[in-house]
C-alpha cells in the first residue's frame, strides 16, 4: 500500500513538473513571438528608411544628370553653330570610321 501511494506522488510530482515545464515554455514561446515581432518590426522599419534614403539620392542624381545633360546639348548646339565646318568634319569622320568598321566585321 505504501509502494502505491509512492508511486501515485511520484506521478503527481512528475505531472506537476510537466504542467510546469508546458507553462515556461508556452511563456517562452510568448516572449520569443513578441521578440521576433519586435524585431520584424525594426527591421521593416530600417528598411523602409533605407528605400526612402535611396530614393532620395537617386532622385537628386538623376536631377544632376538631367542639368548636366542639358547643359552638355546646350554646349553642344553653341559649338556646332559656332564652328559648323569642323563640326562637318568630325561628323564625316565619325560615319568614316563606323562604315570601316562594319565592313571589316562583315568579313
Amino acid at each position: 500500500m505504501a509502494n502505491t501511494s509512492l508511486r501515485k506522488a511520484s506521478l503527481q510530482s512528475m505531472e506537476a513538473e510537466i504542467e510546469s515545464l508546458l507553462k515556461s515554455l508556452e511563456s517562452l514561446k510568448d516572449d520569443a513571438s513578441d521578440e521576433s515581432r519586435r524585431t520584424l518590426k525594426t527591421l521593416k522599419s530600417n528598411a523602409e528608411n533605407a528605400l526612402k534614403h535611396s530614393r532620395h539620392l537617386l532622385a537628386d542624381a538623376y536631377e544632376e544628370v538631367k542639368v548636366k545633360t542639358r547643359e552638355t546639348g546646350i554646349a553642344t548646339r553653341d559649338y556646332a553653330q559656332d564652328h559648323p565646318w569642323t563640326t562637318a568634319g568630325v561628323a564625316v569622320g565619325a560615319l568614316g570610321l563606323l562604315a570601316a568598321y562594319l565592313l571589316c566585321k562583315r568579313d
